[in-house]
């Protein structure tokens, strides 16, 4: 192994070596010498040292020849085991820096040197780091690997300065948040629309950023040097990794050491930021203690958009995603946003009717049968319904790619960032493919519209099966059983309609109950 410092004259001391011996190098690849170049030389697990050993064995080694025994490990059992793993396979071993002889002498100096330097080598580092914790206690900043985002660092004097352009995104970040109703990813849009740099000169900032720079102290001017300490991590993705230390802990409080830095943002702006993010991290949904029945299943039937649960003053409510955000609503014929004005409306008066409606198709199979007859005959409303529905596919379908032109030509004239036309793109990529995938299935429905004597009696059998224990469900056992037949429930502000799957065979037939 050749240190980074040196490492020229190093390797050219042992090639001059071998000339003077008339040894020829064992080659490593390309390489007339086997380096670990960026490897702890703590440890035997380093690529190089490895494949030395695996040529050892294989009977192609006859002299290991290195610069110092510390470049052969810095560890003295490990330099024992190697010099011992050597002889055994009858290779010698021999340095630069010092004589390897064979009498028990040569082998006693061999390891108190290698102890020695190991003890040295302590001995540099606790002074290393004594000098370091010194360092930060009179307020030094002691490394400058990772400067906070909207600082800069001052050689000269070991401290932080503020950067006067990147700390005003800094306040424009936490005042935002604090003073707007933005979660962490409407924030992270916002200054993805406004082109903001990220910390690391890029164009897409995440949520996953913000919430790191929104609880870091050090923008009230606190900062702590010695906070954590490298350890070896439970699970290790890469076996042969560069340094085993490559996870980190946290050390006990009273060991962290303050270091006074600017102050970017008053405290009462920072206080009122970790309160918002107390409340939204109580109200995430990942968290809520509310339940929605038809979660995942109601739709805006005059946007399109997808309804969710919320709760105003504690009463939870259904709203459509896509209104009063300019960025979900679709565009009209002038490219300008339609905003949607479907009226928010309770779980206590959406949910129970969607219910019941279900249970009474469950509950009353001649219906069911009826509903189908009626849904198959020419002049049925279900037929229109369904013929109008993929007309409205074909229509979309045969716009798309005029849009895809005009957003390819919109980017080329500069009116679009390259992360916003691939984010529109995949959107309409998508949309198409959804779209496509409908209009088969819509096709495929009004292909197949007979009812036979065996699909009756398999509607008989299902709905029979399903009654049993209906009224015992629980929230969740409601929950799925709506999944399983109903595909959409579409709320217009004064009605509902529900478009239910009656599993029929392999089919899958669609029953539309408005209400």
């Amino acid at each position: 192994q050749v240190e980074k410092y040196g490492i020229p004259s190093q390797i050219e001391a042992l090639r001059k070596r071998c000339l003077e011996r008339e040894w020829p190098p064992v080659f490593d690849g390309d390489k007339d010498a086997f380096v670990d170049d960026g490897y702890s030389g703590a440890e035997l697990d380093r690529p190089a040292l490895k494949r030395l050993r695996q040529a050892a064995r294989e009977g192609r080694v006859d002299v290991v020849l290195a610069y110092d025994p510390d470049r052969l490990s810095r560890k003295l059992y490990h330099q024992m085991i190697l010099a011992e793993e050597f002889e055994k396979q009858g290779i010698k071993l021999e340095f630069i820096t010092q004589d390897m002889g064979t009498s028990p002498e040569d082998r006693m100096f061999f390891n108190m040197r290698g102890l020695v330097a190991e003890y040295e080598r302590e001995k540099i580092r606790e002074r290393t780091m004594r000098g370091s914790r010194e360092k930060a206690r009179q307020g030094k900043v002691v490394s400058a690997g990772s400067i906070p985002f909207g600082f800069c660092y001052n050689k000269e004097k070991a401290t932080l300065e503020e950067n006067s352009e990147r700390a005003q995104t800094i306040r424009l970040i936490f005042y935002a948040f604090a003073n707007e109703n933005l979660s962490l990813q409407s924030l992270a849009d916002r200054l993805n629309r406004l082109h903001v740099p990220t910390p690391r000169g890029g164009d897409r900032w995440r949520a996953s950023t913000l919430g790191v720079i929104l609880r870091n102290e050090v923008y009230i001017g606190k900062m702590y040097q010695f906070r954590r300490y490298h350890i070896e991590p439970k699970f290790r993705l890469k076996p042969s990794a560069k340094s085993k230390k490559t996870s980190a802990a946290l050390r006990p409080k009273e060991e962290w050491i303050p270091v006074k830095v600017p102050s970017l943002i008053p405290l009462e702006l920072f206080e009122a930021v970790q309160r918002k993010l107390r409340t939204n991290a109580e109200l995430s949904k990942r968290n809520t203690k509310r339940q929605y029945l038809l979660s995942g299943l109601l739709y805006c039937s005059q946007c399109g958009g997808r309804m969710g649960g919320h709760a105003i003053h504690g009463i939870p409510y259904y709203r459509c995603y896509r209104k009063g955000d300019p960025d979900r609503v679709p565009l009209g014929a002038d490219g300008r946003p339609q905003p949607c004005s479907c009226p928010e409306i309770k779980t206590e008066a959406i949910e129970p009717e969607v219910w019941n409606t279900i249970c009474q198709l469950i509950q009353d199979p001649d219906f069911l049968i009826q509903e189908l007859h009626r849904r198959n005959a020419d002049n049925s409303q279900t037929k229109e319904i369904l013929e109008r529905e993929l007309q409205l596919c074909q229509a979309r379908l045969k716009a798309i790619p005029e849009e895809q032109r005009r957003l390819v030509e919109g980017y080329r004239k500069g009116l679009y960032a390259d992360f916003m036309m691939r984010e529109d793109m995949e959107l309409i990529q998508k949309e198409q493919g959804e779209l496509e995938k409908r209009k088969a299935e819509l096709e495929g429905q009004l292909a197949q519209r007979f009812l036979t004597k065996n699909q009756e009696a398999h509607i008989r059998s299902l709905t029979e099966k399903i009654s049993i224990g209906l009224d015992n469900l629980d929230f969740t056992g409601k929950q799925e059983l709506l999944r399983l037949l109903v595909e959409k429930v579409f709320y217009n502000g004064q009605s509902i309609e529900i478009l239910t799957i009656i599993p029929l065979g392999e089919q899958l037939h669609p029953i539309h109950r408005g209400g």
